[in-house]
């Protein structure tokens, strides 16, 4: 599996054009050599580095403090014979299909 440096990396075989204003460049550049990185380097990390905090909260679960508060009182209930359902095990099975271990 290659890391994200890696991927910086590798040759550059892909063109993103983008406009902006004189200022922006002057500071986005003035940010870039304080960093020791040159524009495309600085604009590609800072990208890469929203998109990452982008795609985590969208992979995340986001319940209203109701649903929360009732997935809060699911869990602290104790039985001595809980099961999973089936339904749950699938879901905790995933993409991968890998066993769970046996409750």
């Amino acid at each position: 599996m290659t890391t994200l440096v890696e991927n910086l990396k590798a040759p550059k075989n892909a063109r993103l054009e983008l406009k902006t204003t004189e200022f922006a460049k002057d500071f986005i550049k003035t940010a870039a050599a304080a960093s020791g990185l040159d524009m495309t380097a600085f604009i590609i990390a800072s990208a890469f580095e929203k998109a990452e905090a982008v795609m985590e909260k969208q992979s995340r679960l986001q319940l209203s403090s109701k649903a929360y508060d009732r997935l809060n009182e699911i869990l602290s209930e104790t039985e001595d014979n809980v099961r999973p359902t089936p339904e749950l095990i699938k879901l905790m099975r995933g993409k991968n299909g890998r066993r769970t271990p046996r409750l």
